[in-house]
């Protein structure tokens, strides 16, 4: 890039197996948390609020999507 500077991309976070199961776990209880929650979280997971926040937004999302795309498989069927 000729003198432009070049935001980089965060890599991506791993989570591991047992930090996903304890974010599954909440999200069954609590899809939605508050500002303390996420501090809480996060800090018994050793990740940042921000991440975690992510973590469920994306999450969230990812169920809608899956449960859309049941529905239109039985509007097709």
């Amino acid at each position: 890039m000729s003198g432009k500077q070049c935001k980089q991309r965060r890599v991506r976070t791993v989570f591991t197996d047992a930090q996903l199961s304890a974010l599954e776990k909440r999200l069954r209880i609590q899809p939605y948390l508050s500002t303390p929650e996420h501090t809480e979280l996060s800090i018994a997971l050793s990740y940042s609020e921000s991440q975690i926040k992510t973590w469920f937004q994306n999450r969230r999302m990812k169920n809608k999507k899956k449960v859309q795309n049941s529905q239109d498989t039985k509007k097709i069927l």
